[in-house]
């Protein structure tokens, strides 16, 4: 059954008949669909679920206020094409990159306009993809993570605009300019306000000061049906008002679909009232955030009019104007005639320049290292046209103190002209706003991002080389390794079960080897410590005795004395004794290194209530204190001399902590100092002694139906070795060393199964299985790859080439002989 909850979707999940579906009944579906599904409906984040290749949907209740009204229920179980039409363009490409190329997505603040509500919506999202697998490991969905972020995104541009409106108002001359500076910062606003209209009076005397979005032929429809709405105004705000469509299309702003309804909304300010019809946004429901923010602007511009009045009635002459620039509250300064000469530089201008006594000065004069810039020639072009300069970000490189050095600054300024009673311009107003600290943030940002892109692009090549490295690397390693575990066994089956010592240290340390070669190809893996346990009653002393053997070498070279303390048995834990192996040999290697030629090493183990405490003791070259906190780091090593320059990286005790902490333990480490030995002790919890467990018999069988087996490997000792087990085990068997010979072999010899090695000369192992089922027919032929090759990506290609099996070197004997005999591996 499917753990849906006592949610909404839950209840409709429940109530779908899915065996009408593409998914099929509920106890049909993969694991990895249920489990998210189950997931999901917990979940009280927004969350939506795309399946298999027709996509069918689910999704969360958390994710119900986004859909707005239209779509649930029915989305539910729908196709993601027939549910989002109008968004498709735009998520599809992502959803392929997810069920296509596995390649998660993440993106903030993202424009998704869909269809709600009646309508299509302006709707911004933070959400990411990302890939669902199914039961065989393939991409089976995507899985969306998201919150819905219109709200704070138009929000946030809002503020912008009121902001800029303050701007473009501040310095306006009279009250009709307040409504055309306005008109302007509104013009760059067309997500909100589509078009606008401002007008100035009422009744008879109303008339339109500034437009923006409508061209002349618009106004001259339109204003005749609002004239009704205007005079209404005079009360308060009225709409939204519906203009029907057939009468004239209004432009949509930045959107395709024409806009429909204005809101128009009185200007209440003494002896400049009127009103301004906003053009609301084809994409937007006019709710109360909508509403409050023409409001605002409305009353920012009230504000403006009202103390540009006041400041018009205390500015009765010339003088009291330009002192009133000289207080404002931004760099301000006034240059008339041709020559651009300073009448006015207020305090803050003189302080952003860097340079005083600027009045009665001509703009050349004044600053010499900008003659032969652009900024001259701007400053001519508002003289001589009489049209302003608007800049949000101009690069100026001034001398700020004087001595000859150029600061590079940035500025946002305007450049108003001011004209004579005649009209004619006599000079500008520069208003200027540094920005220098904004531009400068604003390009290390991007300096960092394109150092961080290149450095990803660095770490991504770096980490495909060191994959193809480990995966070469080991493949060499593993080639070797099979002929010899093939030769144990064809020893222990000549031997007729009777085996040798010296066969069993050879056994132990190729199993050792192999596991330490499986560790070589997922380094990232061993250093974090996740690496997979064999778990299994073990005896401490058994332990001990492989760690010596391990390190034996090293003490002997050494001619250390080692003295060993632990009772034979009675000392048992749960832990994987080749790991366990691994972490006392690493302390005795360790030991051996760090301890002068002829000094003593004691191993000691014993039972400290419900641990078992095994501790490695040497007088040797001692540890610093300063080093004794950071000694199990990784890259952490003690000083090497000329005698010990067969040190390692640095990560042997790093392994050590983390192989004792999977096995629920801790190890600590001391010392008095240097000269003076060291001592690690480990400490795991301790198991119940138990009897010893009997070996399984590794011999195997010989006797079974015969079967004829093509062996292809460009080894000669692996493929013969190989040949030697299976004809010991009852089948036929003819060796190729190479694929053309396997090829002429295959047809006469028709071989029941063939095992085949991947890295062969001329062809690889996965052309020749495809040239073999050719060769063969209808014949069938069981394919089975070993090969030293042995990630996903191996065992992948090995399917798409009809391998059925795909072992790695070296393989177990027995499971091999099973999958020949046509018996399951396990």
């Amino acid at each position: 059954m499917l753990e849906t909850g006592d949610s909404v979707t839950g209840e409709l999940v429940r109530s779908i008949d899915w065996a009408a579906t593409p998914l099929g009944p509920i106890d049909s579906w993969p694991s990895g669909l249920r489990t998210t599904v189950e997931t999901l409906l917990h979940s009280r984040h927004p969350m939506f679920l795309w399946w298999g290749p027709d996509l069918i949907q689910f999704y969360n209740d958390a994710y119900l206020p986004s859909f707005g009204t239209g779509k649930h229920p029915s989305a539910m179980g729908q196709r993601g094409q027939d549910c989002w039409q109008e968004i498709w363009p735009i998520i599809g490409p992502q959803i392929d990159d997810v069920m296509m190329g596995g390649r998660s997505t993440w993106n903030e603040d993202h424009l998704v306009p869909i269809l709600r509500n009646g309508r299509i919506e302006e709707v911004y999202w933070t959400y990411g993809y990302s890939p669902v697998f199914d039961d065989d490991r393939s991409i089976g969905g995507t899985l969306v993570v998201c919150t819905e972020t219109t709200a704070r995104v138009l929000a946030e541009r809002r503020l912008r605009l009121l902001r800029a409106l303050a701007e473009s108002t501040a310095l306006a001359p009279d009250t009709d300019a307040v409504l055309t500076h306005a008109a302007e910062a509104l013009a760059t606003a067309a997500d909100d306000v589509p078009f606008a209209l401002f007008y100035r009076g009422d009744g008879a005397s109303r008339r339109l000061v500034a437009s923006i979005g409508l061209d002349d032929g618009t106004i001259r429809i339109v204003d005749p049906m609002l004239q009704r709405h205007l005079t209404a105004a005079q009360q308060g705000p009225v709409g939204p008002v519906f203009i029907p469509p057939h009468t004239i299309r209004l432009p949509g702003g930045a959107w395709p679909e024409p806009a429909s309804d204005v809101f128009v909304v009185p200007v209440a300010t003494p002896g400049a009232a009127g009103a301004i019809v906003f053009g609301l946004s084809p994409r937007l429901p006019f709710d109360e955030a909508y509403r409050d923010h023409l409001l605002h602007l409305v009353e920012h511009i009230e504000v403006m009019q009202t103390r540009l009045q006041a400041s018009l009635a205390r500015a009765a002459t010339e003088s009291e104007r330009n002192n009133l620039l000289l207080q404002a509250p931004v760099a301000t300064a006034l240059l008339t005639g041709p020559a651009h000469v300073f009448e006015i530089a207020n305090p803050l201008f003189c302080q952003v320049v860097g340079r005083q006594g600027l009045v009665g000065r001509s703009f050349r004069e004044a600053f010499p290292e900008l003659v032969d810039t652009p900024l001259p020639d701007v400053l001519d072009h508002v003289f001589q046209t009489g049209e302003p300069f608007v800049t949000n970000e101009y690069p100026i490189a001034l001398d700020r103190r004087g001595d000859g050095t150029l600061d590079e600054c940035f500025f946002r300024f305007n450049l108003e002209p001011m004209r004579d009673a005649s009209g004619r311009v006599r000079g500008m107003m520069a208003v200027a706003v540094e920005i220098t600290d904004q531009v400068t943030a604003r390009q290390v940002l991007e300096r960092t991002h394109a150092d961080r892109e290149k450095l990803l692009l660095d770490l991504e090549s770096a980490a495909r080389a060191k994959d193809e490295f480990l995966a070469m690397l080991g493949h060499e390693l593993r080639n070797p390794l099979s002929p010899i575990v093939t030769a144990l066994q064809l020893m222990r089956l000549r031997g007729e079960g009777r085996t040798t010592r010296e066969q069993d240290v050879i056994e132990r340390q190729v199993n050792h080897l192999v596991r330490l070669v499986d560790d070589l190809l997922d380094v990232s893996r061993i250093t974090r410590g996740k690496v997979e346990l064999r778990l299994e009653s073990v005896e401490i002393a058994d332990v001990i005795a492989k760690a010596i053997e391990i390190a034996s070498f090293l003490l002997e070279q050494r001619r250390h004395r080692l003295v060993i303390d632990t009772p034979d048995r009675g000392l048992r834990c749960q832990g994987d004794p080749v790991r366990l192996a691994q972490v006392v040999a690493n302390l005795l290697t360790n030991a051996a290194r760090y301890t002068d030629v002829g000094g003593t090493i004691r191993i000691w183990a014993r039972r400290e209530s419900e641990q078992i405490a095994l501790g490695v003791k040497d007088n040797g070259s001692g540890i610093p204190p300063e080093m004794l906190p950071h000694l199990f780091d990784l890259f952490v090593q003690g000083r090497r001399t000329s005698d010990r320059s067969e040190g390692g990286l640095g990560i042997g005790l790093t392994l050590v902590k983390n192989l004792v902490a999977l096995h629920g333990g801790t190890v600590s480490a001391w010392s008095d100092g240097p000269g003076t030995g060291s001592e690690f002790i480990i400490r795991l919890p301790a198991g119940l002694p138990t009897a010893p467990e009997s070996l399984p018999d590794r011999v195997p069988p010989v006797a079974g139906p015969s079967t004829r087996v093509l062996v292809v490997d460009d080894n000669a000792d692996a493929a013969e070795s190989l040949a030697a087990l299976l004809r010991m085990a009852g089948h036929e068997v003819a060796v190729a060393h190479d694929p053309l010979t396997a090829l002429r072999l295959a047809p006469a010899f028709r071989p029941a199964v063939a095992i085949l090695d991947i890295g062969l000369p001329v062809m690889d192992g996965y052309e020749l299985a495809t040239r073999l089922r050719a060769e063969l027919g209808s014949f069938p032929c069981h394919l089975i790859a070993l090969s030293g090759y042995g990630q996903d990506h191996d065992r992948e290609r090995s399917i798409a080439a009809g391998i059925q099996d795909h072992l790695v070197k070296p393989a177990d004997p027995a499971v091999l002989l099973r999958l020949v005999s046509g018996e399951p591996a396990s």
